[in-house]
């Protein structure tokens, strides 16, 4: 008797996060802007972070740069947004 395996396989069912609310206000909160080290792109980051910073001075703007490529994780990095942050601009590259 010969057996057949499905390569395909059984995903497991997927959990629906809700995105964070918008923030009413940007004055007096601290926005990180993280750049995931993409070629060229902390040039890009750290000018979002300068124009930013001058369009609204009440608003500490963060520029970090996450650890690995974009898809791993840096548990450290969202550590200290979650304690320090109230948001995040996330510099994907091209």
């Amino acid at each position: 008797m010969t057996q057949v395996i499905n390569p395909r396989g059984q995903f497991p069912p997927i959990q629906q996060i809700p995105m964070a609310p918008r923030l009413d206000t940007l004055d007096g909160k601290t926005i990180y802007v993280v750049d995931v080290r993409w070629p060229y792109t902390h040039q890009v980051s750290e000018e979002i972070k300068n124009i930013l910073s001058e369009k609204y001075p009440g608003t500490a703007f963060v520029l970090r740069d996450k650890a690995g490529s974009y898809g791993e994780d840096d548990p450290g990095l969202w550590n200290e947004i979650k304690e320090k942050g109230d948001g995040v601009i996330m510099a994907v590259g091209h």
